[in-house]
């Protein structure tokens, strides 16, 4: 694992968010940022079960919870196991 700053702890490095080495982003029609996907791995496609997906939920136009991170396809995110 490569380390940031010489820190090598997974919790450390994920904290600093230096653990994630891509991140993507998907909106929903009202352009509010609805799905955060983070992978550990830079080449890792969308299809990949590894990575860890975060859903954000509004209450209006109010960003009101965020659930996850759920581990599994960033492509199949909306059909994951969201409450």
């Amino acid at each position: 694992m490569e380390d940031a700053a010489g820190i090598l702890q997974r919790d450390a490095l994920i904290g600093l968010n230096s653990y994630w080495r891509v991140t993507k982003l998907a909106y929903d029609a009202g352009d509010n940022l609805e799905y955060i996907g983070r992978n550990a791995q830079m080449d890792a496609a969308t299809s990949d079960a590894t990575w860890a997906i975060w859903k954000l939920i509004y209450t209006g136009s109010a960003l009101t919870d965020i659930e996850g991170p759920i581990t599994g396809v960033y492509d199949d995110r909306a059909t994951l196991d969201w409450n």
